[in-house]
């Protein structure tokens, strides 16, 4: 393992709040001071050199880019003119190429081991672009709000193992970013169950069927996006049951910068006008109305009754991250009093500060 434990560290220095966040192993990585997806572009070459082509693998590969703070190395910056659009954008641009760079790598690597016809390859984002910064054009909406361009990833899969009748097309069925876990364990032979003291089910379901073309739907009819999120409101959620979609109350970032813009691809090199929040709730059709223009919370009062009846059932089963032991330094009270001045007594690198038992 090479990266980082917490997130949003500067993708130059490893540096995030009051100390350096860059691992291998069990170990603080020494080659913080590169460009973070330079670093793995290494880690790449070295893990495909030593590998044994006959043997099967699995690879994470989880890249940096694009996530903030926004940085680039400048032989990719000039691709793209100053003047051709705003900073933010340039930016957002290069990284993206570096992205794409990184990728390539490792599809040139498979092809030339021969392995290219037997592997799997999945790219999917977590979320929708920034505001401020990123566009979801088309789709309304933005990382941190429940909108169709916060939560409609942008996702493909390739590789020799998809059945070439697939290949090319679209899939519309639902994928939920969870589904990878239990499609890959299927594949591996493995079972995703997880259980004992502790453990919730596992909410993924597996989604090879729907990629190889065995079946025509999504395994799944309802799709719970969020319930009770921390960041920003503490009653922003929202649901998908069959076509439709209930947004749970005021979308926090909405009203921020172009998160509720359905702008040109140039945008946010401007401002504009904003549409509506949530106020409290919102029901779209996001088969038929996918950029979510027309609200049909008030109209079909049955439909946005049936979804928020569904949604509050998962207050029976809360799932909060404190429960399942995530803490940094923005969930628990003083902590950066007391991370801080650990991580400067033992290196200057962030790692587990909390004894047991607190």
């Amino acid at each position: 393992m090479t990266g980082f434990l917490t997130g949003g560290e500067d993708h130059n220095k490893q540096t995030v709040e009051c100390g350096t966040d860059f691992w291998t192993d069990r170990a603080p990585d020494p080659r913080n001071g590169t460009y973070d997806a330079y670093t793995y572009r290494d880690v790449v070459d070295e893990l495909f050199e030593k590998r044994d082509a006959e043997k099967p693998f699995f690879l994470y590969l989880s890249l940096h880019n694009v996530h903030t703070p926004l940085e680039a190395p400048e032989e990719w910056l000039d691709i793209y003119p100053q003047n051709s659009t705003c900073k933010n954008r340039r930016i957002y641009q290069a990284m993206v190429s570096v992205a794409d760079n990184v990728t390539a790598l490792v599809v040139k690597h498979l092809v030339e081991k021969d392995m290219w016809n037997n592997t799997l390859i999945v790219v999917s984002a977590d979320n929708g672009g920034a505001p401020c910064s990123g566009s979801n054009y088309p789709l309304k909406g933005c990382k941190g709000t429940f909108f169709e361009g916060g939560v409609r990833s942008v996702a493909f899969a390739n590789g020799g193992f998809i059945p070439a009748k697939m290949k090319p097309s679209k899939l519309e069925g639902y994928i939920h970013i969870a589904d990878w876990y239990p499609t890959f364990c299927k594949l591996a032979g493995v079972d995703p169950t997880d259980s004992g003291p502790g453990k919730f089910p596992v909410d993924g379901v597996d989604a090879w069927p729907l990629l190889s073309g065995q079946a025509n739907e999504s395994s799944h009819d309802e799709i719970l996006l969020g319930f009770n999120f921390t960041t920003g409101s503490p009653d922003q959620g929202a649901i998908i049951v069959g076509g439709y979609k209930l947004v749970v109350g005021s979308q926090g970032h909405a009203k921020s910068c172009d998160s509720l813009m359905h702008s040109p691809l140039d945008y946010p090199c401007s401002t504009g006008p904003t549409l509506p929040d949530c106020d409290p709730n919102c029901l779209y059709n996001i088969k038929e109305d996918p950029t979510e223009i027309t609200d049909l919370y008030h109209s079909q009062p049955d439909i946005a009754k049936k979804l928020l009846d569904r949604y509050m059932k998962y207050a029976e089963e809360p799932r909060d991250r404190q429960d399942q032991g995530y803490h940094n330094q923005n969930t628990l009270p003083d902590a950066k009093a007391v991370a801080c001045p650990y991580f400067a007594k033992h290196g200057g690198y962030w790692r587990p500060w909390l004894a047991n038992g607190h």
